[in-house]
């Protein structure tokens, strides 16, 4: 009898504490609580960012990969984390061959191995759209020299803005540098594009 009882209060409070996620729009992310909540795209609006999209300078062409990511789980302290759906990329930057030769040789990707470690690189490139014209997030410039104090290379602030009504579709990439203070040593330069025009493909 000792045992049923002392097994029915566990089951009684394992019912009590947990939370049910609740389901809303990506979009009404930090508009009150986020506990245990799961911030989906219901309207689709991640949907004009992802694919493959290029911006050609030369001979070189500069290509971002974007894809959706579904119930990625954020840690929220002490309190019970969240959940959202977020857009997550890489990039490289390629050379064009002439006739004859390989049709593109890689000058850099940011899908590679964390410096001399055999762990691959996360995306490089994360954020979210909440309207489809417009998404924040980060990028990390891996592509600089490799500082093992600071091993995702820069940091940058990243905005894409869907340019409407144009075919193919165009958007414009940002990339800043997030205010604060660095170290004398810490990578604060860009080697991947900050201001360019990309189509997708």
């Amino acid at each position: 009898m000792k045992n049923i009882l002392t097994t029915l209060i566990i089951i009684i409070i394992t019912i009590t504490s947990c939370k049910a996620q609740q389901i809303v729009d990506a979009s009404t992310f930090n508009d009150g609580n986020n506990e245990a909540k799961y911030f989906k795209d219901l309207n689709n609006n991640f949907a004009p960012f992802l694919g493959t999209w290029e911006w050609q300078n030369g001979n070189q062409i500069f290509r971002v990969t974007l894809w959706k990511e579904e119930q990625v789980e954020n840690e929220n302290g002490n309190r019970p984390s969240f959940y959202w759906d977020q857009i997550k990329g890489h990039y490289e930057m390629v050379q064009l061959g002439q006739s004859g030769q390989q049709l593109e040789t890689v000058i850099y990707t940011s899908q590679k191995k964390i410096g001399q470690s055999t762990s691959d690189w996360f995306p490089v490139i994360s954020g979210r759209g909440v309207d489809g014209m417009n998404f924040d997030g980060t990028v990390y410039d891996n592509s600089v020299v490799y500082n093992p104090k600071y091993i995702t290379g820069v940091r940058g602030i990243l905005k894409l803005d869907i340019i409407p009504s144009t075919i193919p579709s165009q958007m414009e990439w940002k990339v800043t540098l997030p205010q604060g203070m660095y170290g004398t040593d810490q990578p604060t330069e860009f080697n991947i594009p900050t201001d360019i025009i990309l189509t997708k493909q």
